[in-house]
């Protein structure tokens, strides 16, 4: 991995996820990266600054960081030569902590592997789709047999309680990637292929009953244990690669210092006025010189008051509102990170994200003479490449992955009916017909690294007042990729 990438995704209902993966460059002590949001939404949302600001926008918006997941194919990762395996093996030996690292880590390695090759079957060819479904099936069910095989004969409760809780895991997604094969294979009628996920996963749910692993699926129930257990032991065993980050408040010196001009100019405002309407008009103090003054100070105050909403908007564009803190879970500074919004004039913007963002007549002519309300979202990472590679170093662990996710629930609040009736006719009967009620906002991404060549890529995120519907991606020249 060389340069930092993007993946865009719904995450659900109400959330678009962004999931930026920032490379650990060898040689380089620090990665400066930078990330940007542009969010054009169209006038009839009625999403400002004075509805949504900036306190909403980040209450409605979550991130986290992480490792990026040390990326190992899942026929290499079965293979006799497998050193994941082989490294657990040779864990059971060590001590509670040691060994629960390295079983974690196996666990997210396996995770990751299992859900690449399922990716993977679904984009290969159609004529070798059916050898590589097979392949992937029977890698999976080896994979787990192979990882049985290395539970410790002996050793400390904790540790054989935590391969049990792997183990389970590692069952729970298993089944979950191939039950998602399954659905392919019955588009595709791909007869052969489902009998035999069939076979593997009902193999496996027998020998999770077997284990009495309480995350068991009943036709007659609610299931919500399975939920809560895969919910919980993914977070459990991907806790090992997540970050912590500590936020305070940045530019609080700019703030201050532009709060403090503007009250400067202020009170010479009020000042200058009784100088000169004393030096004109009076010679002492009198009622005349007391009615002016007053004046002039209620002009200072409003003054005063406009130009520090002034500069405080325009503060947001050139500073950021938070500074970040990026730290291992021994509590070593691996990174910072910067971030900052704010709303701005489409007319304002680069040509490049004018370019990107590339209006059609039709967006024209539904916002009229007015440009769409643009949101503006920007990011800077830094990574200390010294301290992030001595942490994991038995792993060949490379990036840092900041996922994002927006809640768009907001923005649906002035929306109208999902749905209306429409209507069509054959020349002989006139039928009912029903059309959804869509909303468009558009979203360009801009990232980068710094003294590099910046990324440009165009989304939108088809809404209505139930939410998402779906995201769709464009290329450079405006045409939709599917």
């Amino acid at each position: 991995m060389k340069n930092i990438s993007v993946k865009v995704s719904q995450h659900d209902k109400y959330q678009v996820e962004l999931k930026f993966i920032c490379p650990i460059k060898s040689g380089k002590k620090i990665g400066d990266y930078h990330i940007e949001l542009f969010f054009f939404l169209p006038r009839n949302l009625e999403v400002t600054d004075t509805n949504f600001g900036t306190d909403q926008f980040y209450s409605d918006f979550y991130e986290h960081i992480r490792f990026q997941t040390p990326h190992v194919e899942l026929a290499t990762l079965v293979s006799d030569n497998s050193l994941p395996l082989q490294r657990l093996k040779n864990a059971d030996s060590q001590d509670n902590d040691s060994y629960g690292k390295v079983l974690k880590m196996f666990c997210s390695i396996a995770r990751s592997a299992m859900r690449d090759g399922e990716s993977a079957v679904e984009n290969t060819h159609p004529l070798n789709r059916i050898a590589a479904g097979r392949k992937f099936l029977n890698d999976s069910e080896l994979l787990l047999k192979k990882f049985r095989t290395c539970r410790p004969g002996q050793g400390s409760v904790e540790n054989l309680e935590l391969f049990d809780l792997v183990d389970e895991y590692l069952s729970i997604a298993a089944n979950s990637y191939r039950y998602k094969l399954w659905e392919f294979f019955q588009i595709y009628d791909q007869q052969e292929l489902s009998q035999l996920t069939t076979e593997i996963t009902g193999r496996e749910l027998e020998y999770r009953q077997s284990c009495n692993y309480p995350s068991m699926p009943y036709e007659h129930a609610d299931n919500s244990e399975l939920l809560y257990r895969e919910s919980t032991l993914k977070k459990a065993m991907a806790g090992l690669l997540f970050l912590n980050v500590e936020t305070r408040r940045a530019g609080v010196f700019l703030e201050n210092l532009l709060l403090g001009i503007s009250a400067a100019i202020a009170m010479a405002f009020a000042t200058a006025v009784s100088f000169i309407w004393k030096g004109l008009f009076l010679e002492e103090f009198s009622l005349s010189f007391f009615i002016v003054w007053v004046i002039a100070y209620m002009f200072k105050d409003r003054i005063k008051s406009s130009l520090q909403i002034y500069c405080l908007t325009h503060r947001n564009r050139y500073s950021y509102d938070f500074r970040q803190t990026i730290r291992d879970g021994l509590g070593n500074d691996i990174g910072i990170c910067r971030e900052g919004f704010s709303y701005c004039n489409a007319s304002e913007l680069e040509d490049r994200v004018n370019r990107a963002r590339n209006r059609h007549t039709l967006t024209r002519l539904e916002n009229g003479s007015r440009e769409e309300n643009v949101m503006a979202f920007r990011k800077r990472i830094e990574i200390f490449g010294s301290p992030c590679r001595d942490i994991f170093q038995e792993f060949d662990v490379d990036g840092i992955v900041d996922i994002m996710r927006l809640n768009v629930r907001h923005w649906t609040y002035k929306m109208d009916n999902p749905s209306r009736t429409v209507y069509t006719s054959d020349g002989k009967e006139i039928h009912k017909l029903k059309a959804h009620r869509d909303y468009h906002v558009n979203m360009v991404v801009r990232y980068g690294e710094r003294d590099g060549e910046d990324h440009f890529e165009r989304y939108r995120i088809v809404l209505c007042r139930n939410g998402i519907r779906r995201l769709e991606r464009f290329d450079s020249n405006g045409d939709q990729i599917s």
